[in-house]
């Protein structure tokens, strides 16, 4: 797990300074250096980060309350770490129904990010005896603190058999592990999400509420339905493309070559 999605995360990089002494006869040839190697660093000026990863591995089996930042949040059920079943690994999350409502349990992030391109994406178990609603919940505010401003809602419905998120459902795929993928520009204010490769939601991602644009909360619980069954979680990993501070200086370098070799002209 990474350390923003409970609290921010500072950059370690480090800056070189230029040596302000040089030889007049070689400016000329610095300066085209600096032009050309600061116009080819601004060809890729995004960095993908990756904010939250989470396998469940390490934790402790049972309640899940106060791992990994998770905060139940007031279920009729625990949300659990189980090994009975995983995608990939030995652990997942299980949501049990009650039947009804059952486990209910979210994650804040430590600040809201309000610009780049997001991508959420997890992997969701719904056997074929779950008839309840596997809510995974995406808000711009802080879920805790009862701020429940959508983003998207990623329902696996077991009553009608089908997973969406508010544009075209889809069939549910059961008993087996599906991939859910959530592509947020915060800057363009879009969403597109995909279930298995297929894809249930292509809009604005603003939609309601008075929070501010931005990502901040995750919600997961469990409801509806008339059995006493669960559905899983595992593989959740939330990374951010941002523009690349060094990739940024050294466009200002590249500029910086540029003005010299205009002076020394």
């Amino acid at each position: 797990m990474s350390g923003y999605s409970i609290s921010d995360v500072g950059s370690n990089q480090k800056t070189k300074k230029l040596n302000p002494v040089m030889k007049s006869n070689s400016i000329n040839s610095i300066a085209s250096v600096l032009a050309i190697v600061g116009t080819a660093a601004f060809a890729s000026t995004a960095n993908a980060a990756t904010i939250y990863e989470e396998s469940f591995e390490t934790y402790s089996l049972g309640d899940s309350n106060g791992q990994g930042g998770w905060v139940d949040f007031g279920g009729t059920r625990l949300t659990n770490v189980v090994n009975t079943i995983s995608s990939g690994g030995t652990q997942s999350l299980e949501f049990l129904t009650n039947p009804g409502y059952g486990s209910d349990t979210t994650l804040d992030l430590g600040s809201p990010i309000t610009s780049g391109q997001l991508t959420l994406s997890y992997d969701i178990f719904q056997p074929t005896g779950y008839d309840g609603q596997a809510h995974v919940y995406l808000s711009r505010g802080a879920t805790l603190t009862g701020n429940f401003d959508a983003g998207l809602d990623l329902v696996g419905n077991g009553t009608t058999g089908l997973f969406g998120a508010g544009g075209t459902d889809t069939p549910l795929l059961l008993d087996q592990w599906v991939s859910v993928v959530v592509n947020i520009d915060l800057d363009a204010d879009t969403a597109v999400a995909t279930y298995g490769g297929t894809e249930i939601f292509n809009g604005a991602w603003l939609n309601g509420g008075t929070s501010p644009q931005g990502f901040q909360g995750m919600n997961a619980w469990t409801t509806g339905g008339e059995a006493l069954s669960s559905f899983n979680i595992d593989n959740m990993v939330l990374t951010s493309t941002i523009p690349e501070p060094s990739s940024l200086a050294l466009l200002g370098l590249g500029l910086a070559g540029s003005v010299i070799r205009r002076r020394r002209a």
